[in-house]
């Protein structure tokens, strides 16, 4: 919804999907060959929607569990006119809770599977921590995308349980609350891991060498929204990086696929496909 001056609102759309499951579709519509959601919806009508949606974006949705008695999450999105970003009001989120060690052990089979695994800190820690340290006993590659603070860098068994992550993904405030750092170069001495996302900022990250680097942002002449981009940022990275690209050519191809996305209005309504993902990034990139 806008906001107006006068405090009133104006709804712009509707759209079914939130953090994980925008990744899902942005990592099938990069390329994957199989993206498949781990979830839990209401069953509403909300939560059918939702399930069609997924389908109709080609993710696989026998593990997204409808729970009989619960309604699906409703997250209200408050576009500011101006600058195009949005601030996010959450609606309950029993749901995600329900996330429980038992499930890594109930989804093994299918985890091992994966060339990759996307986690949200939305879900429950000990869920968070049972499924990390599994993947990284089977060599497995992860990235935690960090938009709830369930992990204390103070504590060392959380600190620890960070570093076995392939990645951490996280905007500039959301890597600025888990390092209680300001400057890029500081929250990556301490999450070495960390690819950090700042909007028009461009992102930075350790490279191949291991050196922090920055990568200047995409320009994009009309910002219509910003809503799902570090979402499509991460889908095409996490495809990209499981083919064996350099961490560099990853976040550019990250960066092609948002600049793409905030250039529309919505969510799956703007990400791209990976043919336009890819021509983008051949001539920004390959053309300099």
């Amino acid at each position: 919804m806008y906001k107006n001056p006068d405090g009133t609102r104006e709804l712009v759309y509707e759209e079914e999907g939130r953090k994980n499951s925008h990744q899902a579709v942005a990592a099938k519509r990069a390329g994957a060959a199989r993206s498949a959601l781990v979830s839990f919806v209401g069953d509403d009508e909300i939560g059918a929607r939702v399930l069609d949606s997924l389908k109709s974006n080609g993710v696989d949705t026998k593990h997204v569990t409808v729970v009989p008695g619960e309604k699906t999450e409703v997250n209200n999105q408050i576009l500011d006119k101006v600058t195009k970003d949005y601030e996010l009001e959450r609606g309950p989120a029993e749901l995600s809770q329900r996330y429980a060690p038992a499930t890594v052990r109930q989804y093994a089979a299918e985890i091992l599977r994966a060339d990759f695994v996307i986690l949200v800190s939305k879900q429950p820690h000990d869920f968070l921590t049972e499924v990390i340290e599994f993947c990284h006993a089977h060599k497995i590659k992860t990235v935690l995308t960090i938009s709830h603070p369930k992990f204390d860098i103070k504590n060392i068994t959380d600190l620890q349980t960070l570093k076995k992550l392939t990645f951490i993904a996280g905007n500039f405030a959301e890597a600025a609350g888990y390092t209680g750092k300001s400057a890029p170069e500081e929250m990556l001495d301490i999450l070495p891991n960390l690819i950090l996302t700042h909007g028009a900022d461009g992102v930075w990250f350790r490279d191949e060498s291991g050196r922090v680097r920055h990568e200047p942002a995409i320009p994009v002449e009309n910002v219509v929204e910003t809503n799902g981009a570090g979402d499509t940022f991460i889908g095409n990275f996490v495809v990209f990086y499981a083919k064996g690209h350099p961490i560099t050519e990853c976040v550019r191809i990250g960066q092609s696929a948002s600049a793409i996305e905030v250039g529309k209005m919505g969510v799956y309504a703007a990400m791209p496909y990976w043919d336009e993902t890819l021509t983008l990034y051949e001539k920004h990139y390959k053309q300099k």
